[in-house]
């Protein structure tokens, strides 16, 4: 495989079709460039160029190879740009993965701040349920991840960006549909929750919650993850989501208001410790900045003075 450097010779000479104007442009000596290209039509079998006493020329084999090498060359620049781009932080791709509550207003809002700090980062993302973040991370499928109530892992950091209240979610044909405003302790024969399997702490913060309204929950089989997206909401049954998530509510679904208790949900953004990569610091940088105190994205929601509903 030839060098890169006599490569770099070689098109400098099939330029200029003279070895001294070729040696000024390399700034080095004619005798060592000549040498070079010697070396290099030995290495590759082939003339790549006819030297007379008055010219150069260059051969089929020549002009054949002359633009196979002005591409390895220009790939090559491109790689070490692209390097160094990375490592400032510019013109880098990030992938981010996130758990299906964050895809309502949370991404999006986060999403954006970014893209107005790093305009020319590319963001990709992926979502993935709470319980599959870790392993993502540790492989490198994602470099980092936002999510409610993340598993913590040894090796992994955290830092929470946004906390927002408890809605209840229900089908609208739901006895307590028009209510408004409910305690959680009405809920306690209608809500199911999700397989701890699924997202282990934030199961555990529903839990928790429903046993400080005074009643144990009653475990279900599916999430209203599912519900969500096939649209099989129970009459009888209610889900307990991120207020965020009221904001677009599938049709025959209505959203409430708990009044107690109040706990606020954590969102959280999860990376490796030992990433050093620019970009990564950055974007956690402007997740930090991106909600108020309130929980509230400055530029992506409107006030709102009543619940959420959809019907």
């Amino acid at each position: 495989m030839p060098e890169l450097r006599h490569l770099r010779y070689f098109i400098a000479v099939a330029e200029e079709l003279n070895f001294s104007r070729a040696a000024r442009r390399l700034h080095m000596a004619q005798p060592p460039l000549s040498v070079a290209i010697k070396n290099l039509e030995d290495e590759l079998g082939v003339g790549l160029l006819e030297r007379s006493t008055h010219e150069v020329r260059l051969t089929p084999a020549g002009d054949a190879f002359l633009e196979r090498a002005r591409h390895a060359v220009a790939e090559a620049d491109a790689a070490v740009a692209a390097a160094k781009r990375a490592a400032s932080g510019q013109f880098a791709t990030l992938r981010v993965g996130y758990n299906w509550s964050a895809r309502f207003e949370t991404l999006p809002a986060l999403g954006q701040a970014f893209k107005g700090e790093r305009p020319d980062v590319e963001l990709l993302s992926e979502e993935l349920r709470p319980n599959r973040i870790a392993a993502a991370l540790r492989d490198g499928t994602i470099d980092v991840a936002l999510a409610l109530y993340p598993d913590v892992a040894d090796g992994l950091s955290y830092r929470t960006v946004r906390r927002e209240p408890v809605v209840a979610v229900l089908s609208d044909r739901h006895p307590l549909a028009t209510a408004g405003t409910i305690d959680l302790a009405a809920l306690a024969d209608e809500f199911l929750l999700f397989p701890r399997d699924v997202a282990p702490r934030l199961h555990d913060f529903y839990a928790s919650l429903c046993r400080r309204g005074g009643f144990e929950p009653k475990q279900g089989r599916d999430s209203p993850r599912t519900r969500w997206t096939l649209g099989t909401w129970d009459a009888t049954t209610a889900a307990l989501l991120p207020a965020s998530a009221a904001l677009e509510l599938p049709p025959g679904v209505v959203a409430l208001e708990i009044a107690t208790p109040r706990d606020e949900l954590e969102t959280q953004l999860v990376w490796r410790t030992d990433d050093r990569n620019v970009t990564l610091r950055v974007f956690i940088g402007v997740a930090a900045d991106v909600w108020t105190t309130a929980g509230t994205p400055p530029a992506t929601r409107a006030p709102a003075t009543s619940p959420a509903r959809h019907r």
